[in-house]
């Protein structure tokens, strides 16, 4: 048994996913209200004995694996991490250089939320920085609480001295990026002194690094300085905020991303608490895609100024990559948004309401600085924009912002797609993924008429056994290459129940289960008689779908036998036509 086995042997699917939203019992199931989509109805359900669950709101399911991974915006490596630790379970390192690795990263992590609790008991002892927080930034205890903001003492040593006394190596400082060698000394130095600092935590909660600001303005020194890159703080990944905001952003569907650390705390302080910012870095694929983990609609609040859009124009570049819907945040009257929720609360909800589609402000920011009036301003209109369509993936879209510039600036559509195939080449951004992708009950395209009926079909046979009546009169040559293994499966071990069919299909074994979850939860008070009635309407739905399609093809086939003066396949065509209209 592997140790992905091995983890679902021990653990209870019902009390891992009850431990993040309150299940009742439903038969020989769980149900509760989605975590993923606001409803009224609780249609979120969960089976114990096939240690799979099914979000009927969002059509999402899997595993115990999956759900965590959902739930907390993470890979299978992470989730893998958390559940054997529920588990009680000691995974493997997949080789030694990676076990000695993972034993130099538990010190880290200890040495780093030790000095998290240090800064932040630190906090309540300064007055001026205290001061800062709940006067100047008008911030609420339980917000310094949440964010566990802390304050690093104006001196050079006391915090690398109280780490070494707790038995932490100058070496373990340096690799967490606590301290700094001193030049030729054999003694440390800490790298943060006299600012407030904003713990950064990974997905687990651990503390992974920090940022810290000055509390002076005018002093001759970086506004900012945050922990350089180590074993665990990467800041390409790292995303400040998404700890507290998790929870919203699932249950609002939606994510803001500002640029600075105050701009979460603040706007989180005023309510809006779906807030998460990169950390010290232009927003990067990799943060894009830890955030579509969580949901697909991302606004962008930067700053309103050439820089911004630059930002702004760079992220819609990545964004099709993830597949995301991608708005932009616009204000006036304040220089950032952390300004404008203190300010004006109402004028922040207006503004996050307002949020405009990110190809369209960018159009809309284009017209402010060019004149499409001039020779000279179409050419810059159209180079400003031109990257951001090119950037698009779906070929829809592109063709309506093509169309859009061509009339804003008075040329042919054709002159601008040579110009987007030419002259702009768009460098296609490869996302790997560290581990097998999770099997879900949602496929990662639209199903197509048909398979949505086979899909309709399998449900049934799966939880109602006189439903598999009908397997003989299904046309198998014709079904479709998601669903055809399955039905195969079924025709040749007609009894076989759930446990059994998802034995057999290993490839299928998630899906049959959520499958048959949701055939139990629409067709379990039909008698045999209905169950039977509803396979026979599904099949014969199926064959229709054959039929038209064979009859589009003949029509075809007809016009052009009669466009070449073919009148014997002309005969012969209209023959099989007219027995396929028999047929129905």
């Amino acid at each position: 048994m592997n140790e992905v086995e091995e983890i679902k042997s021990r653990l209870d699917i019902v009390e891992v996913v009850s431990s993040y939203i309150p299940l009742k019992q439903a038969g020989s199931n769980w149900k509760g209200m989605s975590p993923f989509k606001a409803e009224k109805t609780a249609s979120f359900m969960v089976s114990s004995d096939k240690g799979i669950w099914h979000d009927f709101s969002s059509g999402q399911g899997g595993d115990v694996f999956s759900f965590v991974m959902l739930m907390e915006g993470m890979e299978f490596r992470e989730a893998l991490e958390i559940l054997a630790k529920k588990a009680g379970l000691e995974l493997k390192p997949r080789s030694q250089a990676d076990g000695q690795k993972s034993k130099s990263n538990t010190r880290l992590y200890d040495a780093l939320e030790i000095a998290m609790k240090y800064y932040h008991l630190t906090l309540s002892k300064n007055p001026e920085a205290l001061k800062y927080f709940r006067e100047k930034r008008s911030l609420k205890p339980e917000t310094i609480k949440a964010f566990r903001l802390g304050y690093s003492p104006d001196t050079w040593e006391s915090l690398s001295n109280y780490l070494l006394k707790k038995g932490f190596t100058q070496s373990e400082l340096k690799d967490a990026g606590l301290a700094r060698q001193k030049d030729g000394r054999d003694t440390v130095y800490d790298l943060f002194r006299s600012r407030v600092m904003f713990p950064i935590f990974d997905s687990q909660g651990r503390v992974v690094g920090f940022s810290a600001r000055i509390l002076e303005e005018n002093i001759d020194s970086a506004k900012y300085i945050n922990t350089p890159d180590s074993s665990v703080y990467h800041k390409s990944s790292a995303i400040y905020g998404l700890l507290q905001a998790k929870d919203s952003i699932r249950t609002l569907d939606e994510v803001i991303v500002v640029e600075g650390n105050m701009d979460v705390v603040a706007l989180a302080n005023g309510g809006q608490k779906n807030v998460v910012a990169s950390s010290g870095t232009a927003l990067t694929l990799e943060q894009l895609r830890i955030l579509s983990r969580l949901t697909k609609n991302i606004k962008l609040c930067f700053d309103q100024d050439d820089a911004g859009i630059k930002a702004t124009q760079r992220v819609v570049e990545m964004a099709g990559e993830i597949d995301a819907k991608l708005m932009v945040i616009s204000y006036t009257n304040a220089k950032d948004p952390d300004e404008l929720i203190t300010k004006d609360s109402k004028a922040w909800h207006e503004a996050v309401r307002l949020a405009q589609y990110a190809p369209d402000y960018i159009f809309s920011f284009a017209k402010t600085k060019f004149d499409v009036k001039t020779a000279l301003g179409k050419k810059q209109f159209a180079n400003f924009v031109l990257p951001t369509v090119a950037h698009l993936h779906d070929e829809i879209e592109k063709h309506h912002y093509v169309k859009k510039l061509a009339q804003l600036v008075d040329v042919p559509e054709q002159t601008l797609q040579q110009k987007i195939e030419t002259g702009l080449e768009r460098k296609p951004v490869t996302i790997i993924s560290a581990e097998p992708e999770v099997q879900s009950s949602k496929p990662k395209r639209q199903l197509t008429r048909a398979e949505k009926i086979e899909r309709i079909t399998l449900e049934l046979m799966l939880a109602r056994l006189p439903s598999r009546d009908v397997l003989q009169d299904i046309d198998y040559e014709n079904l479709s290459d998601l669903h055809k293994p399955i039905f195969l499966v079924l025709r040749d071990n007609p009894k076989a129940n759930t446990a059994r069919l998802a034995k057999l299909l290993p490839k299928f074994s998630d899906y049959v289960k959520i499958l048959s979850l949701r055939g139990e939860h629409v067709y379990s008070a039909e008698s045999d008689h209905d169950a039977r009635l509803e396979a026979f309407t599904q099949i014969y739905r199926l064959k229709k779908i054959v039929i038209e399609k064979t009859k589009r093809q003949l029509t075809r086939l007809i016009a052009e036998a009669e466009a070449v003066g073919d009148q014997g396949e002309v005969k012969k065509l209209l023959l099989s036509y007219q027995a396929l209209v028999n047929e129905e």
